[in-house]
């Protein structure tokens, strides 16, 4: 599965962000890309003046009226059914598990070869076989950390989703909107040095409701991950056994405009799965964050920039309460003026920044005028 050069950043800037937060659940963020999206570059055709660049206009979007990538169907489908097993005695090397799918079969296996690891997705008869390789060892056993890392997913319509899990994981259940609880156990494909790899099968992310890890004295912990067609499926809040799943979902639309023409957006979803930032490029970030952090009054948070492929990026962010707009500098000495977002009972902001005339520095302000913080944007 490729990575991407930003990844490295939004991880970085975000386990920052977390540093001063409580050790439940743990301050992991996660930026992921699917490698069925295929980024195609752009090149844009020259600048456009200072105000045409930042154009945008934030309002807020209903939860059942926003829909990132492919419009779903109105009612998801739930007539279906899942299978799958693990590797039994005479199984190949390699084997994680195996299934069906609505009938169909389906199987993954992991390789080593050439300094890579290599998943190996197998969905007989008509859709082949689909093979993805990521440089380097596989990721090393643990027990710190979250209880899964979700790693990719391949397959279309149906997919399976594959990932590693922390050393103390004995196995976990995958919840369908079907009514279905799977039990899925890990495999220790490679040597005890590297973590247990497992896989699943999913109609569509939404199916997935809930992932519970159990280690052996019992449940360790769960998620009710983010899910859309763009992001997959997302684990970044772990929530311990008994405690309350968090606040309700509710999504919006925090900036959008055009470069050059070319259109850009970006959005906040906010539920018990934290908080995730969608955006052009298929540009995804997620955070366990459900509140500003207590104690916090005039900062800003920049949670992750986009636009790999594209001549402009954008910035996703959240402010403390008190920030009433940002003043963007750019490049060429012209100031914008950018209004902060209020989603559930937060602050959010995006804004666009061109390769030409691009924002050099921001400074935050309150409803007075009064300036609180300042800094320069992400990448």
């Amino acid at each position: 599965m490729a990575h991407f050069d930003e990844e490295r950043t939004i991880r970085t800037m975000l386990a920052e962000m977390t540093a001063d937060q409580p050790p439940a659940p743990p301050a992991r963020y996660a930026a992921v890309r699917r490698r069925a999206i295929a980024h195609r570059r752009r090149q844009l055709a020259g600048a456009a003046a200072a105000l045409a660049v930042l154009v945008a206009v934030a309002i807020a979007i209903p939860l059942n009226l926003l829909h990132i990538g492919p419009t779903p169907p109105a009612t998801p489908s739930t007539h279906y059914h899942i299978s799958q097993s693990g590797p039994g005695p005479g199984s190949p090397h390699g084997l994680v598990a195996t299934g069906t799918a609505k009938g169909r079969p389906w199987r993954l296996s992991m390789q080593r070869t050439d300094g890579m690891v290599c998943e190996v997705e197998q969905f007989p008869p008509s859709s082949g076989t689909a093979k993805g390789c990521t440089s380097g060892p596989p990721a090393a056993a643990s027990r710190s950390g979250d209880p899964v890392s979700m790693t990719g997913a391949d397959g279309s319509p149906w997919q399976v989703d594959y990932g590693t899990v922390r050393s103390d994981v004995s196995y976990l259940t995958i919840s369908y909107n079907n009514g279905q609880v799977v039990p899925v156990y890990p495999v220790a494909v490679f040597s005890a040095k590297y973590a247990r790899y497992f896989a699943f099968a999913v109609p569509y992310p939404a199916a997935v409701t809930q992932i519970t890890a159990y280690g052996r004295s019992g449940e360790l912990a769960y998620a009710i991950p983010f899910t859309s067609a763009v992001a997959g499926i997302q684990t970044v809040r772990w929530i311990q056994p008994g405690q309350p799943a968090g606040p309700s979902p509710v999504a919006a639309q925090i900036g959008f405009g055009r470069i050059d023409g070319k259109k850009w957006h970006a959005f906040v979803h906010i539920g018990p799965w934290g908080t995730c930032f969608t955006g052009v490029g298929g540009a995804t970030a997620c955070s366990p964050r459900i509140a500003w952090p207590h104690g916090r009054q005039a900062e800003v948070d920049q949670i992750a920039s986009s636009g790999s492929g594209y001549a402009f990026r954008v910035v996703f962010g959240e402010t403390s309460p008190a920030v009433s707009y940002l003043e963007l500098m750019l490049s060429n000495g012209h100031t914008v003026r950018w209004p902060t977002v209020s989603v559930g009972g937060r602050k959010f902001f995006a804004y666009a920044s061109a390769d030409r005339d691009r924002v050099s520095r921001w400074a935050a302000y309150n409803a007075a005028g009064l300036q609180l913080a300042s800094g320069r944007p992400m990448g």
